[in-house]
């Protein structure tokens, strides 16, 4: 049981009796592109202090929401990951980030920004319908996007066989999944390179309808001041590339 309650029975206070305190729902949000170490999250999430990372995961782990894996060797490093009940969390974090979406019309000075967190948004623009796996390269991160008829799964990892495989800097696909980029524009001018049926690569653009909201563009137009990217170190993603969600 948490150490803090509202007492009152019902379903939202159980539920923030759990998961209501500052950062645990950041953490949660995280976790949920695949189990991470302490100092990836200690990394992704700025701001917050180790003994409060540390606390909050313990709290997550109490509740049975997160666990602690060895991983064997050569790794051999411990990594958090959601459990059953962690990822029955999933909807909820969608549905806040669609939610928040609308106090999103530029970035403010010194926001984090992290192409992890807008992949996890295409799960709720994601209009079904196909049956295949994307591999997209971003500099030295690799995130895998599982699509099934009415489901998109999303991990930060490399697929082993994808059908489709994206490559290209961080502007460039932000671009194209986020920013309304033409994919053929992109394709045309080497900035997108790709690697699969062609047929699948309209497919993809068809399946995935431009968000109710542009923040990335929005921020542009208004000459928003720089936001913050944090680069994972190679370490870290050697990690993420040998894990699934």
């Amino acid at each position: 049981m948490p150490r803090k309650s509202y007492r009152q029975f019902c379903g939202v206070a159980r539920a923030l009796d759990r998961v209501g305190e500052r950062w645990t729902l950041l953490i949660v949000r995280n976790l949920l592109l695949g189990p991470r170490r302490y100092s990836d999250l200690l990394g992704e999430l700025p701001g917050i202090t180790t003994n409060l990372l540390a606390k909050r995961l313990r709290e997550l782990e109490e509740s049975r929401l997160v666990d602690k894996q060895l991983l064997p060797a050569p790794l051999a490093v411990s990594v958090y990951r959601l459990t059953d009940q962690g990822r029955a969390l999933e909807p909820v974090i969608l549905e806040l980030g669609r939610w928040g979406g609308r106090f999103m019309t530029a970035p403010q000075r010194g926001d984090t920004f992290n192409l992890g967190w807008a992949f996890l948004s295409l799960k709720r623009r994601y209009a079904g319908g196909l049956s295949c796996t994307v591999l997209v390269e971003v500099g030295e991160r690799r995130f895998t996007l599982e699509l099934s008829p009415d489901h998109l799964r999303v991990a930060e990892r490399a697929a082993e066989r994808p059908d489709l495989r994206l490559a290209g800097d961080e502007g460039t696909i932000r671009a194209l999944f986020f920013q309304g980029g033409a994919w053929a524009t992109l394709l045309s001018s080497g900035k997108l390179r790709s690697s699969g049926p062609k047929s699948l690569e309209r497919a993809l653009e068809r399946a995935l309808p431009p968000a109710e909201w542009n923040v990335a563009s929005a921020g542009e137009k208004a000459q928003a001041p720089a936001i913050t990217r944090r680069k994972l170190s190679s370490k870290n993603r050697s990690v993420g590339s040998k894990l699934s969600a």
